[in-house]
């Protein structure tokens, strides 16, 4: 095998949430929200 088949590419580690992860947890808090009565009834 070559030097270059050996070698994994690790993707960088990133800080934070990412967009699917914001999304989701935006998704909860407003389903909680709706759930608790903050909102009657949302527009979409």
């Amino acid at each position: 095998m070559s030097q270059q088949e050996q070698t994994v590419a690790e993707p960088a580690k990133q800080r934070g949430l990412s967009i699917d992860a914001w999304a989701v947890l935006l998704a909860f808090v407003l389903a909680a929200l709706v759930r608790a009565g903050v909102f009657k009834h949302i527009p979409w």
